[in-house]
């Protein structure tokens, strides 16, 4: 199920099935990956389901032996089955344990990351894949200095590796350092960037970028950020942190 989502977001036509997400909004898709990928994370972080121990073979026949006094047969088929009812008594109890412990564990988790600080991490991750399948590899075009400010303005634009959305040029101001800025502009497309966002809890804010040129990190920042935002409705799968029942698992 996890690998589901990522597999018909991307446009590809497997047995001509058409894509049912790709009517979406550019940012309804960026919505469903952002969503798919925390959720992926989440279930990630669960602790490992507990496992019920298996009664051992004692070995013990619950066959008449040769020779045997029926009494003594009657006496030995009572403490086997006995040593077997208290033995699957232990596991039983130490199951149960296992399943309260953790039930408290996926509790303690799904407190923990109702708080937006805490969730933010993981949110942060999933933004920068769900950016990445939707939009593509971020990039520089029409790179210019501007002599009045001492910056260089540049769109941010985007390599559209799956071609599941176009991004809309966004109009940035960098800077770099003066002894590189001629071969940054020449060679802009090593640079390794990072698209980073502010979360209000309700919107994601475009709050600017860190690109990495010749080994040294730069900040860029978006001219219009006001108007750079998406409505982000996050969605946590219910059964994620589903506490386990007794019968749920053997």
């Amino acid at each position: 199920m996890k690998k589901i989502l990522f597999i018909v977001l991307i446009p590809l036509y497997l047995f001509s099935i058409p894509n049912p997400y790709e009517s979406l909004p550019s940012n309804e898709k960026l919505n469903v990956m952002i969503n798919h990928f925390l959720n992926v994370s989440l279930e990630n972080i669960k602790p490992p389901l507990p496992k019920k121990r298996e009664l051992k073979d004692d070995g013990a026949t619950l066959d008449p032996v040769k020779y045997e006094l029926y009494f003594s047969y009657i006496q030995r088929l009572k403490a086997i089955r006995e040593s077997r009812a208290e033995e699957q008594k232990t596991i039983d109890d130490d199951y149960l344990g296992k399943i309260g412990f953790y039930n408290g564990k996926l509790k303690s988790l799904k407190k923990f990351y109702t708080k937006k600080e805490n969730l933010y991490p993981l949110l942060d991750d999933s933004i920068k894949k769900a950016f990445k399948v939707v939009f593509g590899k971020p990039s520089f075009s029409d790179i210019s200095y501007d002599d009045d400010i001492n910056l260089l303005q540049a769109n941010l634009n985007s390599v559209n590796l799956y071609k599941v959305a176009n991004f809309i040029p966004k109009k940035l101001e960098l800077f770099v350092y003066k002894g590189i800025r001629d071969d940054f502009i020449q060679n802009h497309r090593q640079s390794n960037i990072s698209v980073r966002f502010n979360y209000d809890g309700e919107y994601l804010i475009y709050k600017d970028i860190l690109f990495k040129y010749k080994d040294n990190e730069y900040i860029g920042y978006f001219m219009n950020s006001v108007n750079n935002k998406i409505k982000l409705d996050i969605k946590i799968n219910d059964d994620i942190f589903r506490p386990l029942k007794i019968g749920d698992m053997r």
